[in-house]
């Protein structure tokens, strides 16, 4: 077990390589990602990209022939340069057919493995961040989304854009293991150098690797780009729809602080006036990341730290001012948690449009109980059958005022200085930035305005990829918000954005206080606006004032609470907290809509922050009706199959979903720290002790949650990470492309693309690959030995049967057999 890794020793072998892969991704205009370029496997002799590079720029070797290879390199040394120049060199010879044909245009270059970096070696090595210098901005398919597209946020990452490049017919995976990765980058260069200049002696026993990494054309027949909506829509040669991928996609998680946002329309008589016709100031975060091997999205600076200190605002406002007191301010405070922002801010573009553009959905679709069985009782929420969303309550969440995001907050580069970006114009978006820094004037960590201030032709400040971006394009500038940052006018040196190694467990360094300082100032600047009334006529510094007066705690790096989260976030994605809050959302739903989904998508450990394809697996709404599965509905249509009967023909029909495990937890935190607020400032000085519950069914009858509040909510209890709490604060909002929508009356995972499509959303999906992709690496003794070695296997086994004959033979006839 503990023998050196070789294929040299009998047992020990790297046949099924352990591997991560860079995927394919298509988009609204094209493909992104690696793959090889047929059904059919590329094999080629492990090399060192050096000495390739190095051999083949000799001008004395133009005319050679070039043997089919496997370019290995570090993960320093993988970037858009390196592969273009292997792309370019190897363009240049005519592949040899040693280990069979290639497809027109792929060369001797069968595949590329990234190996880890030697851990003594790390010291000194800049690792590249595989976005482009302008993030989600120029020259990629977001650029239309991004406010200021042009601004070089990612310049001091030395991005490259290499997310973004196609290199179908370059097959590339990432060996992760140290002791794998020192064995192939040994082998690498010990086959490049006992190689002849020319690169064309083939020295044998060679070790090959062989990629079985088909994830879908380029192009079609015809010459056609493949996009996103041709995958979609893919036909088979029969003419029958045979889609071929999945969009990107999940549940982004909204909640509010204070008494809980009504489920029926707000002139139903179970509207409260405290909440209605406000407008809503919202903090934010990403809850996704990505990078080239999207198995190995940690994300620990780009996803968990935004997370965490969005999380721990919450605690803190939710465990300190009575709900009473929220309710009064002139502003309501929504928490959001966007899903999918990597790929074009997904959650928030559907999220923010779905609220300030006026969701409309189909006539005689709207407002259907997401539990049949429940449809009169005040806890079921409405739902929209076509186009599906499992939770209307986010009409009437009322116009949006601002928003603040938090984004990078766990590495300010050593220092500590956290700045805003934004808010450089009049109106609230100032108002918004001045708060934040009167808030932390008086701090160890100090907020500042951001010198990134390039305007642009509209009059906006450039802002970092953000859900703020979102509520800017969308409002057309009539709405804007501020971004809390851990970087100034550029994402900290060596953070490794959108990068495999933005892990606390490899190459990052996360500062807790950091985070802690930002949740605290994210608190009590969401006071602070809210507190800010419609003529603004309040300044910064008596609305600061406000706020610490309200929250004179600090969130400590050292509590319980920081601690068990950012374990979840940053090392053990399973962990138990999670799984605690997961468990009992599970419960409540099953309880409540009789079907028990279970737990979705795990995080996994270490934790991966990619978002995922979009099925009823992985987060998509769906309906269950007469034992049918849509992922939409529509009753009325004509071509309707016959199968396709009403929604609540049957009682038992729901609106069901099934979150991931992170979407999951979220949603059972929001509840728990913000359900706290119902009991915080008692005349007494004291809050209840809590009752102890399992699901819902636990909190039927807790005394505590009994209220003389004109809302029936306030006195509807469930079940929040093992405490019984009053009202549900949480939803889920789908998360999917705005231009991409479920197909009516046909399963789910049937999408097409919206009529009302703009144009300018990317669009990104990914394609449904085989489960038996894979890379091998084994020993190659050559055609010769292999013919030899057959020929006297066959001789040796002839020569074997006739002693056994003869044997046999005679130990009968002397009757020992």
């Amino acid at each position: 077990m503990s023998a050196a890794t070789t294929l040299n020793e009998p047992f020990n072998n790297l046949e099924k390589l352990p591997h991560s892969p860079c995927v394919t991704l298509y988009h609204r205009n094209g493909r992104v990602g690696c793959g090889t370029l047929e059904r059919g496997v590329m094999t080629g002799r492990l090399l060192h990209w050096s000495a390739v590079v190095s051999n083949g720029s000799n001008e004395s070797n133009a005319q050679s022939s070039l043997p089919p290879y496997v370019a290995v390199l570090d993960e320093a040394d993988y970037t858009s340069q390196t592969i273009e120049m292997l792309q370019t060199f190897s363009s240049n010879f005519v592949a040899g057919d040693e280990y069979g044909p290639v497809t027109d245009g792929g060369g001797p270059l069968r595949g590329v493995l990234v190996l880890s970096t030697d851990p003594s070696n790390v010291d000194g090595v800049t690792f590249p961040s595989p976005e482009p210098l302008t993030p989600q901005g120029d020259g990629t398919p977001m650029e239309y989304l991004s406010v200021g597209s042009s601004y070089e946020w990612n310049v001091n990452n030395n991005g490259d854009g290499l997310t973004f490049a196609d290199m179908s017919g370059v097959p590339t995976v990432y060996v992760a293991d140290s002791q794998t990765a020192a064995y192939l980058r040994n082998v690498a260069s010990e086959q490049a150098n006992s190689i002849s200049s020319d690169l064309t002696t083939a020295v044998y026993p060679s070790v090959l690797s062989e990629f079985n990494y088909y994830m879908g054309p380029s192009e079609t027949t015809d010459g056609t780009k493949v996009t996103s909506q041709q995958c979609l829509e893919w036909k088979d040669l029969d003419g029958n729809w045979s889609p071929k991928c999945l969009p990107l996609g999940g549940n982004s998680i909204w909640a509010v602080a204070g008494t809980p946002v009504p489920l029926g329309y707000t002139d139903d008589e179970n509207a409260n006036d405290n909440n209605q016709d406000r407008p809503t100031v919202i903090l934010s975060a990403s809850i996704d990341s990505t990078s080239m091997f999207h198995e190995l999205s940690p994300g620990a600076n780009t996803a968990a730290s935004n997370i965490l200190s969005l999380l721990l605002a919450a605690e803190l406002l939710g465990s300190s001012i009575k709900d009473e007191v929220l309710d009064q301010l002139y502003s309501r405070i929504t928490f959001a948690f966007f899903q999918g922002e990597s790929h074009g801010f997904i959650g928030s573009r559907l999220f923010v449009k779905d609220v300030i553009g006026g969701f409309e959905c189909q006539a005689g679709n709207e407002g259907i109980p997401s539990v049949l069985k429940r449809k009169d009782e005040a806890s079921t929420v409405r739902a929209c059958l076509n186009p599906l969303r499992t939770d209307l309550t986010f009409q009437n969440l009322g116009d949006i005022r601002g928003m603040i995001a938090v984004d990078q907050v766990g590495n300010l580069g050593g220092g500590k200085n956290l700045y805003v970006q934004g808010g450089t114009e009049n109106g609230f978006d100032a108002f918004l930035s001045e708060v934040m820094i009167e808030l932390s004037a008086n701090g160890e960590y100090t907020a500042q305005a951001s010198s990134a201030s390039n305007n642009n032709e509209d009059g906006t400040a450039s802002l970092p990829p953000s859900p703020v971006s979102s509520l800017v394009k969308l409002s057309a500038s009539g709405a804007g918000g501020v971004v809390l940052t851990g970087y100034d006018d550029a994402f900290v040196a060596n953070s490794l954005y959108h990068s495999h190694l933005d892990s606390v467990s490899m190459s990052q360094s996360i500062d807790k206080d950091a985070i802690a300082a930002s949740a605290t100032l994210l608190a009590r600047s969401a006071v602070a606006a809210a507190y800010q009334n419609e003529n603004n006529e309040v300044d910064a510094a008596t609305a600061a004032a406000y706020a610490l007066n309200l929250l004179p705690n600090a969130v400590s790096s050292s509590s319980t609470t920081f601690e068990n989260i950012y374990n979840c976030l940053f090392s053990d994605g399973n962990c138990d907290a999670f799984v605690k809050y997961a468990s009992v959302e599970s419960a409540n739903d099953a309880i409540h809509t009789g079907f028990n989904l279970g737990i979705g998508q795990p995080l996994g450990k270490p934790p991966n922050f990619y978002v995922s394809v979009y099925n009823h697996e992985n987060g998509q709404g769906f309906v269950a009706a007469s034992g049918f599965k849509y992922g939409a509905m529509d009753s009325s249509a004509e071509d309707k199959e016959d199968y396709v009967k009403d929604y609540g023909d049957n009682e038992n029909d729901a609106i069901l979903l099934r979150p991931s495990l992170l979407e999951m937890s979220l949603n059972g935190l929001l509840n728990d720290f913000l359900g706290r607020g119902s009991f915080v400032d008692s005349n007494d000085g004291t809050a209840p002790d809590l009752v102890d519950c399992s699901s819902s069914n636990d909190c039927s009858s807790v005394s505590y949650c009994s209220s003389s509040d004109s809302s029936e909510l306030a006195t509807i209890s469930t079940c929040a990470g093992g405490k019984c709490i009053c009202g549900s604060r949480a939803h889920y909002h789908p998360a999917v492309d705005e231009a991409i929508s479920p197909v009516a009356n046909e399963a789910p995972g049937w999408f097409t693309i919206d009529e009302n499509d703009q144009g300018v959303s990317a669009m990104i999906t990914e394609p449904s690959w085989s489960s038996f992709v894979g890379v091998r690496a084994y020993n190659d003794a050559g055609t010769g030995v292999g013919i030899y070695a057959s020929i006297s296997g066959a001789l040796f086994t002839s020569i074997c049967i006739f002693v056994v004959y003869r044997l046999k033979k005679g130990l009968v006839k002397e009757k020992v057999y």
